[in-house]
């Protein structure tokens, strides 16, 4: 549609702009000119001063107002934002206290915030990016070329395993190159170098090997019986569903069931992983099980590749989409199914504003369209425990039995990151050319540069926490804020020669694996070196590869990667978070055990699950050891009841952060203290925490537990109005964070 025309006015409307530096967070009123058809969702260019913005059309009416309103620019000429998800950001800014703004920037099409351009035709548009993949630099082989000799015998042997074709990009990772190699052996004639769409497909979020759909195998009991519950669910109006399935049980054959019924109805499924990572796999399984009408969708997606997916799923070209946690806002049309697959996962919370929580959110959109949600895991948080309907698969879908896990008491161990028991399961899995998954939740070379001497530790400037030694390039990095330095050789505080390097990570675990098993294929798998896009995949495809290998890394290796003949797992310093101030604690030990222990013998063959620990009579150690879920679970629940914690109330965050320390520490004092007057029934207030300095600011943290959200939150947000102007002055921010993870 095109700009406004003359003649009666159509009424009025409100709208939240966009585009505003200013970040307005309540909505205007703006007058509607005839010829103009707008409704709740519809994207209008509005008048502010001389700009012109996008903004959001939240309610209409008919045209009472007085006065002098000024009347949209035009509407914008693409499809309104659906009315459901307009209602979801909205509720979404509510519950979580969060920018109403960033909350629907959620739900819009991709480009929505773009330039507004205006037509010959006097037709407003958006400057939104084209659909389609983007291309891609790719190298090709050249039959019957001459052998490349010397550093280009590298390249073409990593050309030549990939098939003979490779994005340029990532044969320079395999083959430690650069760029400039690759054009001079193109220009020798050893390979070609051209700009092509990726896998030649359509879509930017095909994957290779994803055809014609293949049939269906045959469910186990367990398997029929878990379908047959969940169609049962949704016959019965019922709005959710935990789906508990050891790991190996086959949820996802469960899952692939329940979305053909969704599909058979006529209804669209949101299908929601906890890590970016996991979706090229679960989008092969159901591409090639379901065909070509399934999106993806997730943040690290190109503009083009986002709104090729939008385009899809707003067409109804696809009725399913598979994505990490922005998915829940995907959309799709008539929702009938919502899928959180490993729901204990913490990555579902965002971290940065708007601090959603997909599974949450998730249970609401499903709310709103008379939908069910099934939240699978093989560990599953104890609200979810307790608050939801299960069904159960009990077993391995191959019939085989879980591994044994064995304990190793790290206090009877020599000095270093690997047990001796877990070094001879390495050696006699690796002798037979099998595959091992090693998890140490701390990255980097070693924790900290200590001097022997006088006690001196490497800390950052900015932040209160210890320098990570990295060793490849060698450097002292904080994992906050980013900061590096050169690793010192000797001590500033007191000049001795004798600085030593305390605690392991994973690169230091790397070098030990490395003196052990000399000879098998090592993988590292962290934030480190998986910054790169597409990192994770060819990572994981580079283990996946016949042969002897070791899989090392962060909590990544253990979620949820169903990976090919690994005979060892094993969990290197177990009960580490146990030792933080986090009623969580056990809980995420636990899970971690579990899950690492999962990716053990998923084929039937035997397997060594070894958990190494300083405490191993833990009670999240000694019971994940043994797989015990519901006696866990059952047991912390009990716990959490007696301490008033989750599920038996709900937490609310503040964290007050400013420029120096005192203003900060007043700011936190009078927040709580204020807060405590309100008097509040039901309402506690805990903290203000300790101070501590993260990127160059100073924080202190206020935490509020009451019987509901909202109890806290409307206090709060009444709070904060009235006493923002005196904190803006005084440089103080205030983060509000609801159900913090």
């Amino acid at each position: 549609m095109g700009e406004a025309g003359a003649g009666a006015d159509a009424g009025a409307c409100q709208v939240l702009l966009l585009s505003d530096a200013r970040a307005l967070e309540r909505p205007l009123d703006y007058r509607v000119p005839a010829g103009l058809a707008v409704r709740r969702g519809s994207l209008v260019a509005c008048p502010l001063g001389p700009r012109r913005l996008v903004g959001v059309v939240l309610g209409t009416e008919p045209a009472t107002y007085e006065g002098r309103v000024v009347a949209l620019a035009g509407v914008v000429d693409c499809p309104p934002v659906p009315a459901e998800l307009v209602d979801l950001a909205l509720w979404t800014a509510r519950y979580y206290a969060a920018p109403v703004s960033a909350c629907l920037r959620l739900v819009l099409p991709p480009g929505a915030e773009g330039a507004l351009r205006r037509d010959r035709d006097g037709a407003w548009r958006l400057a939104r990016p084209a659909r389609g993949p983007a291309p891609r630099l790719v190298a090709r082989s050249v039959p019957g070329a001459a052998a490349a000799t010397g550093r280009r015998a590298d390249v073409a042997a990593a050309l030549t395993a990939a098939g003979g074709a490779l994005a340029a990009a990532e044969l320079v990772r395999r083959a430690s190159t650069t760029m400039g190699t690759l054009r001079r052996m193109a220009d020798a004639g050893h390979l070609t170098l051209g700009l092509e769409a990726p896998d030649g497909s359509p879509a930017p979020h095909a994957l290779a090997g994803a055809h014609a759909p293949v049939e269906a195998p045959t469910l186990t009991a367990d398997q029929a019986a878990a379908a047959h519950r969940i169609r049962a669910a949704i016959d019965g109006g019922d709005q959710a569903l935990l789906l508990h399935g050891v790991t190996g049980s086959g949820k996802t054959e469960v899952y692939l069931d329940a979305i053909a019924d969704a599909r058979a109805r006529g209804k669209g499924t949101i299908v929601l992983a906890p890590e970016i990572s996991l979706t090229p796999q679960l989008l092969a399984r159901l591409r090639a099980r379901l065909g070509e009408r399934v999106a993806l969708w997730h943040s690290a997606m190109s503009p083009a590749e986002r709104a090729e997916s939008y385009a899809r799923l707003r067409s109804g070209e696809a009725d399913v989409v598979v994505g990490a946690r922005s998915a829940v806002f995907a959309p799709v049309a008539d929702v009938g199914l919502v899928i959180a697959d490993e729901e204990h996962d913490g990555s579902y919370k965002q971290d940065s504003s708007p601090r959603y929580d997909a599974r949450q959110v998730a249970y609401r959109r499903a709310q709103q369209a008379g939908a069910l949600v099934v939240y699978g895991s093989a560990t599953p948080r104890p609200e979810t425990w307790r608050a939801l309907p299960r069904v159960s698969l009990p077993a391995r879908v191959d019939g085989s039995s879980p591994p044994r896990v064995r304990v190793v008491d790290m206090r009877t161990q020599p000095p270093g990151p690997v047990s001796r028991p877990l070094a001879r399961a390495l050696r006699d899995a690796m002798g037979r050319g099998e595959k091992a998954v090693l998890l140490l939740n701390r990255r980097g070379f070693s924790l900290s540069a200590v001097c022997r001497g006088c006690g001196w530790v490497a800390e950052c400037p900015d932040c209160d926490v210890a320098l990570v030694h990295h060793r490849d390039p060698p450097r002292l990095v904080c994992h906050h804020c980013g900061f590096e330095a050169g690793v010192p050789t000797v001590c500033p505080a007191c000049g001795a020669a004798e600085i030593l390097r305390a605690g392991v990570g994973t690169e230091g675990l790397d070098e030990a694996i490395a003196r052990i098993v000399p000879d098998a294929r090592r993988v590292r798998l962290d934030a480190s070196s998986t910054a790169s896009r597409g990192a994770v995949t060819a990572l994981l495809e580079d283990f996946s590869r016949p042969g002897a290998a070791v899989l090392l890394g962060t909590q990544m290796v253990a979620k949820g990667h169903d990976l090919p003949d690994v005979t060892v797992a094993a969990i290197v310093d177990a009960d580490a978070a146990l030792a933080r101030a986090d009623f969580r604690a056990e809980e995420r030990t636990f899970d971690l055990i579990v899950q690492t222990a999962g990716r053990a013998g998923r084929r039937g063959e035997p397997a060594t699950v070894i958990v190494q620990a300083l405490e191993p009579e833990a009670r999240a150690v000694r019971l994940a050891a043994d797989a015990a879920v519901a006696e866990f679970l059952d047991g912390e629940l009990r716990r959490r009841e007696e301490h008033r914690m989750p599920p038996f109330s709900h937490l609310v965050r503040l964290v007050v952060e400013g420029p120096d320390r005192t203003s900060t520490f007043d700011a936190a004092a009078g927040l709580a203290a204020d807060l405590v007057a309100l008097g509040a029934e039901g309402l506690d207030v805990l903290g203000p925490a300790p101070m501590h300095r993260l990127r160059g600011r100073w924080r202190r943290a206020v935490t509020l537990r009451a019987p509901r959200a909202a109890t806290a939150v409307r206090p709060l947000g009444a709070l904060l109005a009235a006493r923002g102007k005196a904190l803006a002055d005084a440089g103080v921010r205030v983060g509000v964070d609801v159900d913090p993870q």
